[in-house]
């Protein structure tokens, strides 16, 4: 029998030459799977360069959309800032109108307060004009009926003369009451006339001047009426008896005159009662 050793000897070789053959054919069968594996490997590398250059795009795609958004929404957000803006100036214009309402309601108020008050203004001025035309008529009623001729001035002369007309010129400057003056003027004529003695002053010029008060305004009526009752009470009483027809037919002529202005001019015209031109100085 042949030895363990001599047999393993044997067999050493053969296995050895069974591992060779068993690593030339595994490395025979590794040159495919390689060749597979590199195919694969190059095929994924060129796949994985699609999938980058996609990508990219896809990511060039996302900026863009990116910057679209933002550009929209910086749009939406100047849209809802114009919007509120206007929304403001809305409600501005409400209140400034509200502002101008209340204001054109009271300047509506004020002017028509205004038109009251002016409407009164031309109401007193038409007052005041027609009482100074009265006023100028009641002068001009005594001009016609005492003969007497009202100018700025001063009274200069009369005839038949007078006595202590500087004296009642004086107080008229102080009391300004033209008919009180008046109704003495009459009396003296009437007493002078009453009397049939005049104390004749020729060239003698009794000059006073009075300041420029205005006689009170009155109506005709008034002015007819205070100048009669005044008159009655005033009248003069009776002197002699041979003079009292003649001085109740000049009451009757004066009184006549008063009634009826219109007979003025008989008055001026008889020669006992003949006046010559008195002025005043600024009677209005």
């Amino acid at each position: 029998m042949e030895s363990p050793i001599s047999i393993c000897e044997t067999q050493i070789p053969l296995q050895i030459h069974n591992i060779d053959a068993f690593t030339v054919s595994y490395a025979k069968s590794l040159h495919p799977l390689r060749d597979t594996a590199q195919e694969t490997a190059r095929c994924q590398g060129l796949q994985l360069d699609e999938v980058k250059a996609k990508l990219r795009e896809a990511e060039d795609d996302l900026v863009k959309a990116l910057a679209a958004k933002t550009r929209k929404e910086a749009k939406r957000m100047a849209l809802m800032d114009a919007i509120a803006s206007a929304k403001a100036r809305v409600e501005d214009l409400n209140t400034s109108i509200q502002e101008q309402r209340t204001k054109k309601q009271e300047y509506a108020a004020f002017i028509s307060q205004q038109s009251l008050a002016l409407a009164a203004c031309e109401e007193k001025l038409n007052e005041s004009t027609e009482q100074k035309d009265e006023t100028q008529e009641a002068i001009s009623w005594y001009n016609r009926v005492l003969g007497i001729h009202v100018k700025g001035g001063r009274v200069l002369s009369c005839e038949p003369s007078l006595s202590d007309t500087k004296k009642l010129t004086h107080e008229l400057n102080k009391t300004n009451d033209l008919f009180k003056f008046v109704r003495v003027m009459r009396k003296k004529f009437q007493e002078a006339m009453a009397q049939g003695s005049l104390v004749v002053t020729t060239g003698e010029h009794e000059e006073s001047a009075f300041n420029s008060a205005s006689a009170p305004v009155l109506s005709m009526s008034s002015v007819r009426s205070d100048f009669l009752g005044k008159e009655n009470e005033h009248q003069v009483g009776p002197t002699e008896g041979n003079t009292k027809f003649k001085k109740q037919n000049i009451r009757r002529r004066l009184k006549s005159a008063v009634l009826s202005p219109g007979s003025a001019s008989s008055v001026r015209q008889s020669p006992r009662l003949k006046g010559k031109e008195t002025e005043w100085m600024n009677i209005h």
